[in-house]
């Protein structure tokens, strides 16, 4: 017959459990609401805390260097204060592994088995020793992999300080269990978020940007300019640069020359325009730049001067040294004038200058 004592004790378990799933629960819509990976395993060590009778949950993610680094922490201050921001090797975690127990998906090493030197942990200076081998030694680890679909390593969930000194029972384990399972999902879909915003970073960078260069390309120009449009009375200085003798590169060295002489002079023309500034590649050798801001015709003068010196130097190639020059034209306006007049006026100035410079060698085609 089942006493009293008993029931309640039963009566209470299962209630310790309710309250896991619900803190499971928790933690599981965090996860698919969140693609914050700190916040979501910050949101998974507190439930771990809160529904697996461990006072201390910690989360390993590993990073593109190829180092794990414990991104979230959840215990005292004196441990977060300990272990957040540590990092450790995937070696470490090897040989962690090889040295633990197996519990499921669980590892648990005791405190018989050495740790890795170079791995930073932490170890409670108050609880007491076990006396019995059920009990929970200041020096025991518990922790769980964190795998991606594919069998990969992605981090590590560890467990300290239960709080009824013993090592974990069947119930407690499937749970850190489920947690672990809810670590590696999160993982999972900020690695997909994270894949997917490069992919989107590339595909629009291809989009506007020219490949030779790095420049900005005319779909790019024209959102800049479409944006300063849409600003009351800003200054407006357009710059047109189209490189002389560029012709006789192509025709000495080949396109392979001409494409380094058109990177070399891309470098050599970012180096010289301000950062809220725009240079674009606008055709094979012509480039425009666009400024804005008081004294724009100022900055305008100052960015054409420098920019005709930097060009001015000769460029190494493959083939040898080699030297163009550049001519230049600008226009000044207001943000709310017609791009395309300012444009059209700045290369109108370009021409009157390669006129100017072919009138002086009249043998350069």
């Amino acid at each position: 017959m089942t006493s009293i004592e008993d029931l309640s004790s039963q009566l209470s378990d299962a209630l310790a459990q309710l309250d896991g799933l619900r803190t499971l629960h928790e933690v599981s819509k965090a996860v698919h609401a969140s693609l914050d990976l700190t916040t979501t395993m910050d949101a998974i060590v507190h439930g771990v805390t809160k529904a697996s009778g461990f006072e201390c949950a910690v989360v390993n993610v590993l990073q593109d260097d190829g180092q794990f680094t414990v991104v979230s922490v959840d215990g005292t201050e004196e441990i977060r204060k300990s272990l957040l921001g540590t990092r450790t090797t995937v070696d470490n975690w090897d040989e962690l592994f090889g040295k633990a127990e197996q519990w499921g998906s669980l590892y648990f090493l005791d405190h018989n088995h050495a740790r890795p030197d170079a791995m930073i942990t932490w170890t409670s200076s108050t609880l007491p020793l076990p006396s019995d081998s059920d009990g929970w030694h200041p020096e025991d680890m518990l922790f769980a992999p964190l795998t991606l679909p594919t069998g990969d390593l992605v981090g590590v969930l560890s467990v300290d300080l239960p709080r009824d000194g013993r090592r974990p029972g069947p119930v407690q384990r499937e749970m850190l269990e489920l947690f672990a399972q809810h670590a590696s999902t999160a993982v999972h879909h900020a690695k997909l978020h994270h894949e997917l915003a490069e992919s989107r970073a590339r595909l629009h960078h291809a989009a506007t940007h020219d490949p030779l260069t790095g420049l900005a390309n005319r779909s790019l120009l024209r959102a800049f300019t479409d944006e300063l449009a849409g600003r009351s009375g800003v200054e407006v200085g357009v710059m047109v640069i189209d490189l002389d003798d560029f012709k006789t590169v192509n025709d000495a060295g080949g396109h392979d020359a001409g494409d380094e002489v058109l990177r070399t002079v891309a470098a050599r023309m970012a180096a010289l325009v301000r950062p809220g500034d725009l240079l674009a590649r606008t055709g094979g050798d012509e480039f425009v730049v666009v400024v804005s801001g008081d004294q724009a015709d100022a900055v305008l003068r100052g960015t054409a001067e420098r920019i005709h010196e930097a060009l001015a130097e000769p460029i190494e190639t493959r083939g040898g040294p080699c030297k163009v020059g550049a001519s230049i034209g600008y226009a000044y306006g207001v943000s709310s004038s017609d791009f395309a007049q300012l444009a059209s006026a700045a290369d109108a100035d370009m021409y009157r200058t390669k006129q100017r410079h072919r009138a002086k060698r009249p043998w350069v085609a």
